[in-house]
């Protein structure tokens, strides 16, 4: 192994996107678990906008996996 940085090593690693793939699609799962939870509470007349909590869910768990898919896709030993 030769010495480099610790970021040499995760931009060579295929585990660093991997890792966030699967963060990103767990961050996904909750958000819409926690969406569909929010849409079952409210009556049908009332139309109000999910909690914000939810919504980071949803962003960083879309951002999460973009960026693990485009690392694997990037990356040379995949």
């Amino acid at each position: 192994m030769s010495e480099g940085s610790v970021s040499d090593l995760l931009s060579k690693s295929v585990w660093f996107p991997l890792i966030l793939l699967i963060m990103g699609l767990v961050l996904l799962w909750m958000g819409n678990r926690e969406l569909i939870q929010f849409q079952e509470s409210l009556p049908d007349y009332i139309t109000l906008r999910p909690d914000s909590a939810t919504l980071w869910l949803l962003i960083l768990g879309a951002a999460s996996t973009a960026a693990g898919i485009a690392g694997l896709l990037r990356s040379e030993n995949f």
